[in-house]
C-alpha cells in the first residue's frame, strides 16, 4: 500500500482508527480545509484544489471508510453516514485541527451536513457541491424507484467495463471528471458501494440544516437539472448562505470546472474572514 508523507508536517496517514483504517493526506499550513470524496471515488478526485490551496491552507484529504484505501466498511447500512462522520471527527482530532472548513462534493455532501450536526464545535464552515439534504428515495415516486434500484443491484458487481462506454458519452466535454470517474469505476469496491448507495438513500437532513450557524457555500454545476433543485431546496433551509450556479458544469463541479469551483470557494472563504483578502491565510487550529 503506498503511503504518502507530508515533508513539512511529517504526518504519515493513521490506521486503526475507529475499529477500521483510515488513509489521509496532509498538504499545507494555514486554515484547515478537509475535503470529503464523492460516492465511488477517493481523495484522488481532489487533484486541482490541492494545486490551488496547498500554498495558503492545511489540506486533509481522506478515504472514507469503504473507499480508497482505508479500511472495510463493516458497520449496519443506517449507522454507515453517521460512523464515517465519527472517523473524521477522529482525525481531525488525531491532526490538532480544533476546527475545520468542510468541503464535500455530492456523497461528500452529504457527510459534511451530518457532521455539522453531529460535531458542530469542529465546523467553522460548510462547503457542499452538487449534493442534497433529502434523498428522493423518501418520496412516494422515490420510493418506487428505489425498489427497481434494488432489483438492481446486480449491477454493483458487473464488470467495471460494463459501463465506461456511457460514461465517455456523458461526460466527453469534461476530460477531467471522466478519468477520476472511470477509475472509480474500474476500482470500485462493489459490496461497500451498494451499501453506501442503501445508507443514503433514507436520508432527510431537512429538519436540523436551519439550526446550521456556520456560513455555507452551495456549488452546483448548471448542466444537471435535477441537481440543481436539490442543491437549491438545500440552500432555502440554511440561515447563511451563499448559493452558485456553475456553468458548463455537471457533477463533480471541482472536477468539471475546478478553476471556476476554486475561486468560487476562495472567494467565500475571503468572504467569511477566513482567509484574508490579499490570499495569506489566516492561522489557526
Amino acid at each position: 500500500m503506498r503511503i504518502l508523507i507530508d515533508k513539512e508536517l511529517g504526518i504519515l496517514p493513521l490506521w486503526n482508527v475507529n475499529g477500521t483504517s483510515l488513509y489521509f493526506e496532509v498538504y499545507g499550513r494555514g486554515t484547515p480545509l478537509i475535503f470529503i470524496h464523492g460516492f465511488g471515488l477517493t481523495h484522488e478526485m481532489f487533484g486541482p484544489q490541492i494545486e490551488f490551496f496547498k500554498r495558503s491552507c492545511k489540506i486533509v484529504l481522506v478515504d472514507l471508510r469503504g473507499n480508497g484505501q482505508s479500511g472495510k466498511l463493516m458497520v449496519p447500512n443506517d449507522s454507515i453516514i453517521e460512523t464515517q462522520c465519527e472517523d473524521l471527527s477522529i482525525l481531525l482530532a488525531y491532526l490538532g485541527i480544533k476546527r475545520a472548513v468542510l468541503v464535500g462534493v455530492s456523497y461528500g455532501g452529504v457527510l459534511a451536513q451530518k457532521f455539522s450536526q453531529l460535531f458542530p464545535d469542529q465546523v467553522s464552515a460548510i462547503i457542499i457541491s452538487d449534493s442534497f439534504s433529502k434523498n428522493v428515495m423518501t418520496t412516494i415516486p422515490g420510493k418506487m424507484l428505489y425498489a427497481i434500484t434494488a432489483v438492481g443491484w446486480l449491477s454493483y458487481y458487473l464488470p467495471g467495463e460494463f459501463f465506461i462506454r456511457s460514461l465517455k458519452i456523458m461526460y466527453y466535454r469534461w476530460d477531467l471528471a471522466y478519468r477520476a470517474i472511470r477509475k472509480g469505476i474500474l476500482e470500485k469496491r462493489s459490496r461497500e458501494l451498494h451499501k453506501q448507495r442503501i445508507a443514503v438513500s433514507r436520508i432527510d437532513y431537512t429538519h436540523f440544516l436551519p439550526l446550521i450557524e456556520v456560513p455555507v457555500l452551495c456549488i452546483v454545476g448548471a448542466n444537471t437539472l435535477t441537481g440543481v433543485r436539490h442543491m437549491k431546496e438545500t440552500a432555502k433551509l440554511l440561515a447563511n448562505v451563499r448559493f452558485e450556479v456553475i456553468e458548463d458544469s455537471y457533477d463533480p463541479s471541482n472536477l468539471c470546472q475546478p478553476q471556476r469551483f476554486n475561486e468560487s470557494v476562495q472567494h467565500f472563504l475571503e468572504e467569511n474572514h477566513l482567509i484574508e483578502t490579499n490570499g495569506l491565510i489566516q492561522r489557526y487550529s
